[in-house]
């Protein structure tokens, strides 16, 4: 996804990663079909009131609107449980079959969308999608804004055959990078992100057709910016020590304020991790903070330490504002190592999220989720007749994690 880059690096040093392989993050199909199966059986004991069968198409169509409208309910009942849940459901999953051509008579990139397959059907109604494919070249220096395809409808493999251009120069366009994201239209909010992937024009020859399939990855921070200087060092017999020194030029999450960063920072195999103090409104902190580690140096050459740097936020969710990713393999246990790596997003890397990025607790929301949408259950949410002010209050003993809703005439608040 990103590269970190040294200023100061001694040959001998670590590198940073330079290209990690996007995740593959699979849910536990077994245990949905288990939640299914559960639930199906409890939904059979349960008598529904007006359960004749409706067969006229309004009478479908309302029912489909009234099952929207309850999915939407779930979704935020687990949401607030647990603000993992709707990052991701499933995986980035498919492939995008793109076009490029570079016109110089008319000073435009010529894109062509031929077709998608394999999407992942993130709709939690089921396994129908409509997905499109929207784009945008980066930097946009012509103003083209995004741009995207019609709707295809219910299908995971869809068909295109859209031409779309961006004007760029040459020079430009040697630079830039062009963004496809695949989405699914939702109308009864933001739509799903199904996957994307960012195309670099560096290594194209565009006075040729360049046609090729593209496998979808997940989505990817291209705003962060900044830089990070760390040192490593190592004290025998066994004590790695990282010292976080400073960071400069963060990105301001917020327009309203600068923000108040600390760094997380982890040792694979080492469950507990450690950070620093929170530095006050400021995009150039100073921590100079040290953090001793039990490591043996035979285990060095499969160790790595990923540092994310945070914005605390003091009302809502703390931002993310980048990660770096430090290999052992090459560290010089006599002389160390102090470098200034660049910030990038490296939270949808394997290596980055089994750290904690995900957890467990939010796959198993996902999936409790998914199952309870598909057969409608329960029966409160799902209920046709959302008449009133109600509160839906749900809560998990495993996770020890809680939400409540107010429900008035079915809509929530």
């Amino acid at each position: 996804m990103g590269s970190g880059s040294s200023s100061t690096a001694a040959p001998s040093g670590p590198r940073p990663q330079t290209s990690i392989p996007p995740i593959n993050y699979k849910s536990d199909d077994a245990n949905v079909n288990r939640l299914v199966q559960k639930l199906s059986r409890q939904s059979k004991r349960r008598k529904y009131p007006n359960s004749t069968i409706e067969t006229s198409e309004d009478d479908f169509v309302e029912r489909q609107a009234r099952n929207q409208e309850s999915v939407y309910i779930l979704k935020q009942l687990y949401k607030r449980m647990d603000p993992a849940v709707m990052k991701t459901i499933g995986e980035a999953k498919g492939e995008v079959k793109l076009s490029f051509k570079y016109n110089e008579k008319r000073g435009a990139l010529l894109v062509k969308v031929v077709c998608a397959r394999d999407l992942s059907a993130k709709d939690l109604r089921g396994n129908t999608i409509d997905p499109y494919v929207k784009m945008e070249l980066i930097p946009d220096s012509n103003h083209e804004g995004t741009k995207s395809t019609r709707f295809a409808r219910k299908t995971l493999h869809p068909i295109y055959n859209e031409i779309f251009t961006f004007k760029v120069t040459p020079e430009e366009l040697v630079e830039s990078i062009f963004r496809a994201q695949v989405l699914s239209r939702d109308p009864m909010g933001k739509d799903d992100f199904l996957g994307e992937r960012i195309i670099r024009f560096s290594e194209m020859n565009l006075a040729e057709t360049w046609t090729s399939w593209f496998e979808l990855q997940p989505e990817t921070d291209l705003n962060i910016r900044g830089d990070l200087e760390v040192s490593l060092s190592y004290k025998l017999p066994d004590t790695l020590i990282v010292t976080v020194h400073a960071a400069t030029d963060l990105l301001s999450r917020d327009v309203n304020r600068p923000p108040n960063p600390y760094v997380k920072v982890i040792v694979s195999g080492i469950p507990k991790g450690a950070e620093t103090q929170v530095q006050r409104k400021t995009l150039s902190p100073v921590w100079e903070e040290s953090f001793e580690y039990t490591l043996a140096k035979e285990e060095l050459v499969d160790r790595y330490v990923v540092l994310h740097v945070l914005d605390k936020a003091m009302i809502g969710d703390t931002e993310v504002l980048g990660q770096v990713y430090i290999d052992l393999t090459n560290l010089d246990i006599y002389n160390g190592f102090t470098g200034k790596f660049e910030l990038a997003d490296l939270k949808t890397s394997d290596r980055v999220r089994s750290q904690g990025s995900q957890s467990t607790t939010a796959q198993e929301f996902k999936e409790a989720m998914y199952a309870h949408s598909v057969y409608k259950y329960p029966y409160l949410v799902f209920n046709r007749n959302q008449t009133g002010n109600k509160i839906v209050s749900v809560r998990s003993r495993k996770a020890g994690s809680s939400a409540k809703l107010r429900l008035i005439d079915g809509m929530p608040m």
